[in-house]
């Protein structure tokens, strides 16, 4: 009788019974860790059964969430049915990765243990099917399929019988795959077929020794070994791909995998001469992509030549130090021929990263930097004159001015000729050494780091407009950050929105082409905490105990862990206040 939810829910039921907890308690009050093997599985596969159809599956920390990401699953007593139920589960979801991936461990982990059955392989060539089906949309890498894939298709391999030779890893999507296909065809099943399957096992793993090990066994035939040397130089032959890459994803895995296995090979089988040009390959780009068409190929190669370390390699490193113009190639070749050779590594990437600065700034376009420097001249002719009169100090485009414990910022911001205003405060006081607040350095304080800060977008580069904004400084702007000192003010300000300056009026011509607006930038609980944080250095704890016990009702501390820290911290500055 296959599993549902129903019997692994009694199952479940018995076990909360023997340890004093009701199913009333599940799944939040019961401490899974103390159940059995079999009822941590029984727990997981409740879980997975149920699965919102989410990208990230649960609320982050719950204890659904806990359950999939932390159970320890490959130690979990797998069986053929409780693999089949877990694969069901996934196919539920869209095959989405969150269940998909520990479902497939945990197949991997029945068929471990002997548990090869016609319902397991149904289920894993299902979620196969479903997998492949999904390779052909955008959601692709989002959710793993790839890597899922890969894995299904290992497993379904395993239920092939001897003399049968599984091609599954190696995909279309590129030169390489179907001459890798006929190679591998050319040679007795037996021999290979082993070989290919421990190949596409590592995927974008880094070779553990368990990996290695096994790997001297499967190149033990001559067949095998002599498969490694045809598919690297089958790879040093392939053309670019039509996405711009050498391989196909999966394909560059295969390429890395054989690249890695011959190691355990001898220059006369894959000669150095082979491992340098897919190094050189490898590293190439196809503009205007900077992206190397294999990178991942070529720093296999250069590892493999430097384990291998042969006098023909070594000299192929030493060729490639010259040749390379892929900085972090460089460093890898120097690290594996010694501290002279790390010290010409050093000095040719020096000159690469100048020679590659030099590109950027010939191929920029001056207008930007032309634009700038007229809306920096027309600033100051307009705008900074009023700025100086009025006490701010000058960093760029950022003024700063000091009053009393706070820090006053105004930022003109132009792409092009538009033009932005951010203005804003930051309290001091609110970033106290020994607080969870970040430390902000009141001298070098950006916009986006005030405790305050409003956006007045839809400006425009032009002598009247230039000079309205020099006006609305003087007469609004400046005297709503003098109004940020007034809690009072701050109340209505974050409650009730009253005290913005106001929006300017938009009938003139000039401002046809701009799309204006006044916002106060807001975050969680923004108004509780400021105001009980202000409230507490003023020692008003009425106020301030207000404040804070709305701001702690409001936040979530699982997703504003941050702003739960300051609120905790300032309660406890209440707390020491004397009673009123």
């Amino acid at each position: 009788m296959p599993l549902t939810r129903e019997t692994l829910l009694r199952e479940m039921e018995t076990t909360l019974d023997r340890i004093g907890v009701g199913m009333n308690d599940w799944p939040e009050g019961v401490d899974v860790t103390t159940l059995s093997p079999r009822g941590q599985l029984v727990a997981l596969l409740l879980v997975m059964d149920v699965s919102p159809t989410l990208v990230n599956g649960w609320r982050f920390r719950s204890a659904e969430d806990d359950i999939v990401r932390f159970l320890p699953r490959k130690t979990l007593p797998w069986d053929s049915d409780t693999a089949v139920f877990a694969l069901q589960a996934a196919l539920k979801v869209d095959c989405m990765s969150y269940i998909c991936g520990p479902a497939l461990r945990g197949a991997e982990k029945a068929m471990a243990d002997g548990h090869v059955d016609t319902a397991l392989y149904e289920a894993l060539d299902a979620c196969a099917i479903h997998l492949a089906g999904l390779m052909h949309g955008r959601i692709a890498t989002r959710w793993n399929v790839d890597r899922d894939l890969k894995t299904a298709n290992r497993l379904l391999a395993s239920f092939l019988p001897p003399g049968v030779l599984d091609l599954t890893a190696v995909h279309d999507g590129d030169e390489w795959a179907e001459r890798a296909r006929q190679l591998a065809r050319a040679h007795p099943v037996d021999d290979v077929e082993p070989l290919i399957r421990h190949l596409a096992v590592l995927g974008h793993k880094t070779p553990s020794q368990t990996w290695q090990r096994q790997l001297r066994e499967v190149l033990r035939p001559d067949a095998a070994r002599a498969l490694v040397g045809e598919w690297v130089r089958a790879a040093r032959e392939t053309g670019v791909a039509e996405d711009g890459h050498l391989y196909a994803p999966s394909n560059e895995d295969l390429v890395r995998a054989a690249v890695v296995a011959a190691r355990s090979m001898d220059v006369t089988e894959v000669p150095a001469a082979v491992l340098g040009a897919l190094v050189r390959q490898g590293a190439e780009t196809r503009p205007p992509s900077t992206e190397s068409l294999a990178l991942r190929v070529a720093s296999a190669a250069v590892d493999t030549l430097a384990q291998r370390a042969a006098d023909g390699d070594l000299a192929e490193l030493e060729t490639l130090l010259d040749d390379i113009s892929r900085r972090d190639l460089l460093k890898r070749i120097g690290a594996a021929l010694g501290a002279e050779a790390v010290a010409r590594a050093e000095k040719r990437d020096a000159e690469l990263k100048k020679q590659k600065a030099a590109a950027v700034r010939a191929k920029a376009s001056p207008i930007p930097k032309l634009l700038r420097g007229e809306v920096d001249r027309m600033l100051e002719e307009h705008v900074n004159g009023t700025m100086r009169e009025l006490g701010f100090r000058k960093s760029g485009r950022t003024w700063r001015r000091w009053v009393d414990a706070r820090v006053e910022v105004v930022d003109f911001y132009s792409s092009d000729l538009y033009m932005s205003v951010q203005y804003g405060v930051l309290f001091e006081g609110l970033h106290p050494e020994d607080g969870p607040a970040t430390q902000r350095d009141p001298k070098r304080v950006k916009p986006f780091e005030l405790d305050l800060l409003v956006s007045d977008t839809g400006w425009f580069a032009d002598d009247d407009v230039l000079d309205l904004l020099a006006e609305r400084v003087r007469t609004e702007i400046v005297p709503f950050l003098q109004r940020c000192g007034d809690r009072t003010a701050l109340f209505e300000l974050l409650l009730h929105g009253v005290g913005l300056p106001p929006v300017v009026d938009r009938g003139d011509p000039r401002f046809r082409d701009t799309d204006y607006s006044v916002s106060l930038r807001r975050r969680p609980a923004q108004s509780g905490v400021l105001l009980g944080a202000l409230a507490c250095i003023d020692g008003d704890r009425a106020g301030a105990e207000s404040w804070l016990g709305t701001a702690d009702r409001q936040v979530d501390p699982l997703s504003h862990h941050a702003t739960k820290s300051e609120i905790d911290y300032w309660r406890e500055r209440v707390a020491a206040l004397p009673a009123s």
